[in-house]
């Protein structure tokens, strides 16, 4: 038990700390622009002390760079983001851009390989020969859609996801007053974690379906520092508001390209019903707001 609770001590450190700093004190000779200095790199052309004659080390390097594996690796990027989601967020968009992977492209680098892999492998995430039938046959469509079309599907989601975010987390107590820029950057990262989770899903089983709320709640607490029943409701409200109008998209844009046949007398209640759910949610998304600046105030957050 005693084991156990030292390594959790130590994983909790890990999460809010994982990278220790160290700088060299030695006087070095810049092998670029030959300036004697102290540190790690040249104050004048930033090149790296350790730079040398070109060797087999210097040739993996390179070859390691190529693919993103240096010393803000993909994969280093990936497992920060599987064990410490929000805490990495909360550095990147408070100026630490050196803990991780570029996230614009650690979400590209990431549809790319999922998206060949299934490729290859002639797998679907959901079957699109599926006949759906009944009253909400386009709205199951859409879903299918989206499923079978991660790419454009993360990058439906991500766009849904940045205003809700901002609405219902903008008052909180780390990271108040988030800027919408950083809350795109805040979406991307998590776009790439839920499609780790959806391919290892396909690849594994369908339950670790149930882990895309899980980190989503776990992210959003780690960020901004509300309490679980505060983060709880507004995680909620983010995901469902966010999918369902990112799913009403999908259908017009399947009603426009023809994959779904639009019927003459579904198109007006169709159009008369996204316009009252917009309302509805923006409604629901603004009361939100309202609750967290209120509480904002009370405890002295903002005046």
């Amino acid at each position: 038990m005693t084991r156990l609770k030292d390594l959790y001590r130590r994983f909790r450190a890990w999460q809010k700390e994982p990278f220790h700093y160290k700088e060299s004190v030695e006087t070095h000779t810049c092998a670029n622009c030959g300036r004697l200095y102290e540190g790690d790199f040249c104050p004048v052309c930033s090149q790296k002390n350790d730079e040398g004659r070109v060797s087999w080390k210097s040739v993996g390097q390179e070859l390691i760079k190529i693919w993103g594996m240096e010393s803000r690796s993909l994969l280093s990027s990936v497992l920060q983001l599987l064990g410490r989601p929000g805490y990495l967020i909360g550095d990147y968009i408070s100026g630490r851009r050196q803990v991780c992977y570029s996230p614009v492209s650690m979400l590209f680098v990431m549809a790319v390989i999922v998206t060949l892999v299934l490729r290859l492998a002639g797998v679907k995430m959901v079957n699109e020969t599926t006949v759906v039938t009944g009253e909400y046959a386009a709205l199951v469509q859409a879903a299918i859609w989206m499923g079978n079309h991660l790419g454009w599907g993360m990058l439906i989601l991500t766009a849904f996801l940045i205003l809700p975010t901002w609405l219902l987390f903008r008052y909180a107590p780390k990271h108040p007053r988030h800027t919408l820029p950083e809350g795109i950057y805040i979406q991307l990262f998590m776009s790439t974690l839920v499609l780790l989770i959806l391919v290892l899903s396909k690849a594994f089983t369908g339950w670790l379906l149930w882990l895309i709320p899980v980190y989503y709640f776990i992210a959003f607490r780690q960020l901004f520092g509300y309490g679980v029943w505060g983060t709880l409701w507004r995680a909620v409200l983010t995901l469902s508001v966010s999918l369902f109008l990112a799913l009403l998209l999908s259908m017009e844009v399947l009603f426009l390209t023809g994959r779904i046949p639009p019927e003459e007398d579904s198109l007006g209640a169709y159009t008369i019903g996204i316009s009252f759910f917009i309302i509805i949610c923006l409604g629901i998304l603004f009361i939100g707001y309202w609750i967290g600046k209120r509480k904002a105030v009370k405890r002295g957050g903002i005046s």
